[in-house]
């Protein structure tokens, strides 16, 4: 997104409180989000998040305007960004609340050892079992998933969180 477009988005009186841009927050020479804001004047407010898929995400508040949260191009990591970022900012932003969900695990998970791991799974009537393909660039894993489970660096075993998907799942292709 060229700046002039960001600064339009913010300035635009229809624009709302937050302006996400998808792509370009990373730190490759391809990635000119940071830049575009610290031109524009922005606050930054998050500079990455130790979660994977999704830790190049930020946000950002321009002057006078709303917030502009970026999250990663890859796919499943913008997935994860926008679950682990953006919507705590839009529940906050409107006051919503949302119950905190807890499962422990049934299969084979493997913990990072400095990130949290956001981990695609299908409910259970006991537990979560992965479902696999958590490639940042593949969303075919949140398809089959009905939840991320929330694995932190270290995990040895317990019960994890778990963010819901939107939706669910109830499309024919997944079940199994």
């Amino acid at each position: 997104m060229p700046p002039v477009a960001v600064a339009e988005a913010g300035a635009s009186p229809g624009c709302g409180e937050v302006v996400v841009v998808c792509g370009a927050s990373s730190r490759g020479p391809a990635d000119h989000l940071r830049a575009v804001l610290a031109d524009l004047g922005a606050e930054t407010l998050v500079d990455g998040v130790a979660v994977r898929p999704g830790h190049p995400q930020l946000l950002a508040r321009l002057p006078g305007g709303p917030l502009v949260a970026g999250l990663p191009g890859n796919p499943y990591a913008a997935l994860g960004a926008a679950l682990t970022l953006l919507v705590p900012v839009l529940d906050r932003l409107t006051g919503t609340e949302r119950g905190r969900e807890s499962a422990a695990l049934a299969g084979p998970v493997r913990a990072h050892q400095h990130d949290t791991r956001l981990v695609a799974v299908r409910r259970t009537g006991g537990g979560a079992v992965p479902v696999g393909h958590d490639r940042p660039g593949s969303l075919w894993g949140a398809a089959l998933a009905d939840a991320l489970a929330v694995v932190p660096p270290g995990w040895d075993g317990e019960r994890v969180e778990l963010l819901d998907l939107p939706g669910g799942l109830d499309r024919p292709f997944a079940r199994g």
